[in-house]
């Protein structure tokens, strides 16, 4: 099953009994850039897409319009042919031949203007298209260093939790009150020990073992005082 398969499994177990298991905060934040990032990526993918998309639609309509261009301009060398065919026609006295080529230089001249207006049409298209597209790209690549941006904040955000986690200030409190607990503890025991030794070997040595527990008891709970209010002694 595997490790991910284990882990879906465990927790649609959980649901079904309702039980509710506890992320870790650090490990919750992360998933959460994750899945920021993966959306990013994704969004990103599909503007390249739609980029890509614009650029052939774009090189269409340019080679649409390079196909009317030259279609105006062969019936414009058209027309200059057929009008100095007449002009020839008519010199050498072959004035049939200079009628049909006038006949076809007029058809030609009513023809061009349509043309013409196909043709300028068709370029004022690309160049919108061309000018949607350089801005798209353009988008595109504020988009490109966006995404950089962004994973480099997460894994600044990485950073911060890690130092977070381990830099957590009630733990430290924690740690720092058992410390002294400890201290005082073994501190405690030596000032016990130091009072049976003081009173073992005092001059005036009491033989009567009940007077030397009450001076014990008596001697422990100055000691006690004395370290529960330092500042009174000094």
């Amino acid at each position: 099953m595997g490790e991910r398969g284990g882990d879906a499994t465990l927790a649609v177990w959980n649901w079904l009994w309702g039980i509710s298991e506890a992320v870790p905060e650090q490990e919750m934040d992360a998933d959460l850039d994750e899945d920021a990032i993966a959306t990013a990526e994704a969004s990103l993918q599909k503007m390249q897409q739609s980029v890509l998309q614009l650029a052939a639609a774009t090189n269409q309509q340019y080679a649409t319009f390079q196909r009317a261009k030259q279609i105006y301009l062969r019936k414009v060398r058209e027309l200059e042919r057929s009008e100095q065919a007449a002009l020839r026609a008519e010199k050498d006295g072959r004035i049939g031949e200079a009628e049909a080529a006038i006949a076809h230089a007029i058809q030609l001249e009513q023809l061009l203007p349509q043309l013409e207006a196909q043709v300028e049409q068709a370029e004022d298209f690309v160049k919108a298209s061309q000018a949607k597209l350089k801005q798209e790209r353009a988008r595109l690549e504020n988009y490109k260093s966006d995404l950089q941006a962004l994973k480099n904040l997460t894994e600044v955000n990485e950073a911060l939790s890690a130092i977070a986690e381990t830099h957590n200030e009630q733990d430290m409190a924690s740690a720092r009150a058992q410390f002294e607990q400890a201290k005082n503890s073994v501190h405690m025991r030596y000032l016990e020990k130091q009072a049976y030794a003081e009173l073992s070997i005092n001059p005036a040595g009491a033989t009567d073992a009940e007077m030397q527990q009450q001076d014990v008891a008596r001697r422990l709970q100055q000691l006690k005082q004395r370290q529960r209010f330092p500042a009174e002694d000094t």
